[in-house]
């Protein structure tokens, strides 16, 4: 079974051989997405939509494949950053009209693609959404120092928003106008993070109903057909990550000057633990206005029964009627 794997780095090399697997390391881009009797998918432009088929509910185009090139990015040929924030299930993605197009900003390629697959991913009925298309997301990554040859697989996603933006052409010092996309990324837990090859090709075979092939997709992918956009805030990708250091990761090193230095408070507070907390509460509002911060230290809480809280400080942000 052919699977992307989220996070997955693959060899993307100019030969587009399917053979063989690996590729220096890394698992190879044709392999892995290979759909015997189709053509190569490709990313050779930033979006790049497979070609239509026509099945017998009607015509589909299997998936659209983007790709995101940072090392691009500020540069005169692709002025604007993409985002990809994949802890929370958001990607940003900017289309491909160009000050020097001379086509409508809605019908470049890739933007044309988009549009109409966003259509789709609006659809109001589960038939209407079973026929959509997916978006595969890959970025380039740099490896040994090349910024070509490799990407990596990011998730699958929807349009949730499409809006015009002016954009400034960098060198060229004019603007001009284009089409910012907003995708959700679904969450693949319950594939481990990964995706069934399969599941496209299933997509690409005109003999397959839209729910054969539905049945090849992700959980999530699934839901959203079945509900639509309503289900978005609980399918989206999530990744808990925890924010607490371990007690052993925020000890000094034995025998530093930090340690002696960390016995020295201990031993002077060990007896008055209230008093320390007047030592922190000085310590936060000399870190508070280094930082450039307008802070300003409250109270202490009382000995016990604070709910945790050691001192009460008031930080302002902004000012006049923008001030919080």
């Amino acid at each position: 079974m052919r699977v992307l794997r989220m996070g997955e780095v693959l060899r993307y090399t100019s030969a587009k051989d399917t053979a063989p697997a690996i590729i220096d390391g890394f698992s190879n881009f044709y392999f892995a997405t290979d759909s015997p009797g189709h053509k190569r998918a490709l990313l050779e432009a930033g979006i790049n939509g497979m070609a239509k088929v026509a099945s017998a509910d009607g015509t589909r185009r299997p998936a659209v494949m983007i790709r995101s090139s940072p090392w691009k990015a500020g540069s005169e040929q692709t002025p604007w950053h993409d985002v990809f924030d994949l802890d929370n299930g958001h990607v940003r993605y900017f289309g491909d009209h160009k000050a020097e197009s001379t086509k409508p900003v809605g019908n470049t390629t890739g933007n044309a693609a988009l549009l109409e697959t966003f259509d789709g991913h609006q659809a109001p009925t589960a038939a209407g959404r079973a026929a959509a298309a997916p978006l595969l997301l890959f970025r380039s990554v740099s490896q040994n120092g090349k910024v070509k040859g490799h990407v990596e697989f990011r998730g699958v996603g929807l349009i949730e928003r499409a809006e015009r933006v002016v954009q400034w052409a960098g060198r060229a010092r004019t603007t001009f106008t284009n089409y910012v996309f907003d995708l959700a990324v679904i969450d693949l837990s319950a594939e481990d993070d990964k995706l069934n090859w399969e599941w496209i090709t299933a997509r690409r075979e005109a003999g397959r109903s839209n729910a054969d092939a539905l049945e090849l997709a992700p959980a999530a992918w699934r839901e959203w057909v079945k509900h639509g956009h309503s289900v978005l805030p609980r399918i989206h990708r999530r990744v808990a990550r925890s924010r607490v250091v371990k007690v052993r990761d925020q000890r000094p090193a034995p025998g530093s000057t930090v340690e002696a230095d960390l016995r020295t408070i201990y031993r002077r507070f060990d007896g008055d633990k209230h008093a320390f907390e007047a030592l922190a509460s000085a310590v936060a509002a000399r870190v508070m206005r280094a930082s450039g911060h307008s802070y300003l230290e409250g109270w202490l809480t009382r000995r016990s029964g604070d709910g945790g809280a050691d001192f009460v400080g008031r930080l302002d942000l902004g000012s006049g009627l923008a001030g919080t």
